[in-house]
């Protein structure tokens, strides 16, 4: 039952969600994230026990906003936020708006994630967070551990960054340790 949800998922939404319905970590992000990001997103997955094959990428904004620096809510979505149980019955609802909208809202954001079902998030960027705590209705805090649901985040204000110094590259790793499956 959850590998069909995570197929509805992966066929409705394929512009902004790459990886297979196994993965077990998804990497969020507002924009794309630049080859050295999904790299070391995809070496720490290896090292903490995912598998670099077991990631999810989601962008929040679609390919054709892909200089837009945040993410706009739906306030349309934002009297009905599913539980994860209703996750499946979600996607059929928002199929029509994921291949035709321009980024995706927090109740698609969240059918994604609930659909995909994946152990541990990591979040790229501070709009990515932002629209991940609109669409759960709780803080998400950057540059800390959370948890959304059972699952362990590691939200970044601006992981990117973070990999351009030595000191930026320790304090990342050091979040992303907190993702490590035991």
């Amino acid at each position: 039952m959850l590998f069909a949800a995570a197929e509805m998922v992966l066929e409705q939404f394929p512009l902004q969600v790459q990886g297979g319905p196994n993965a077990s970590l998804m990497c969020v992000s507002s924009v794309p994230l630049p080859a050295q990001a999904r790299d070391a997103v995809a070496a720490s997955a290896e090292r903490l026990g995912y598998g670099r094959e077991n990631v999810a990428w989601v962008e929040v904004a679609s390919p054709v906003e892909e200089g837009a620096a945040t993410a706009p809510s739906s306030s349309a979505a934002a009297d009905s936020v599913p539980a994860a149980s209703d996750a499946k019955a979600t996607l059929g609802e928002t199929a029509d708006a994921s291949t035709s909208a321009a980024s995706l809202t927090e109740l698609q954001l969240r059918t994604i994630v609930e659909g995909l079902d994946p152990v541990a998030l990591v979040v790229a960027d501070a709009a990515a967070a932002a629209l991940l705590a609109e669409a759960y209705r709780q803080p998400v805090f950057c540059d800390h551990p959370n948890r959304l649901s059972a699952r362990s985040v590691a939200a970044f204000s601006n992981f990117a960054a973070l990999l351009e110094t030595p000191e930026g590259k320790q304090r990342a790793w050091s979040l992303l340790k907190e993702l490590a499956l035991e």
